[in-house]
């Protein structure tokens, strides 16, 4: 690999995990003003991206951790994974350098 491809190795999934974070952050601040089964179509968008992540954190999540809630866990789930992401990339030596 060059050094260029390390630059989309990191920054493609970083991109699709931050994008999935704040997603879920608009869904939990929607949660707020709009019941769950609203039939608003900004509701019902942010529900139709954001269940499959939901139902995969609803897996690794304990059982006891009400519904409302599992869209902040799914963010910090989201978070580690961008932290792991980080660190793979730099033990492969693939990060890229900052220029300047």
């Amino acid at each position: 690999m060059t050094a260029t491809d390390g630059f989309w190795v990191f920054h493609l999934p970083n991109l699709i995990l931050a994008a999935l974070i704040y997603t879920l952050l608009g869904r939990y601040i929607l949660s707020l003003f709009f019941p769950p089964d609203s039939d608003k179509v900004i509701w019902r968008v942010f529900s139709q991206m954001t269940d499959p992540v939901l139902n995969v954190v609803r897996v690794v999540t304990p059982a006891l951790v009400p519904a409302p809630l599992l869209n902040l866990f799914a963010v910090v789930w989201l978070l580690l994974l961008r932290f792991v992401l980080f660190y793979a990339v730099r033990m492969l030596g693939l990060l890229p350098a900052a220029s300047g």
